[in-house]
């Protein structure tokens, strides 16, 4: 990879960081979301980032063959 879009990456995800972790800390401060939806939404987040990390490491392998 590229020195240029290792960089572009980096910023990419530091900023996609900082909006979710600011999302994630107004969405606990919210009281009147129901514990329900809360706990769903988390589970969805959660699903979604280990289907993100098999990928990765998926194609990790693949390139590594």
């Amino acid at each position: 990879m590229k020195p240029l879009n290792i960089l572009g990456l980096a910023i990419f995800s530091l900023g996609s960081a900082i909006l979710a972790g600011f999302g994630l800390y107004e969405f606990f401060k919210d009281t009147e979301i129901h514990q329900i939806v809360r706990w769903g939404i988390i589970v969805v987040i959660l699903g979604l980032i280990i289907l993100l990390i098999s990928l990765i490491s998926e194609r990790l392998k693949e390139k590594e063959l």
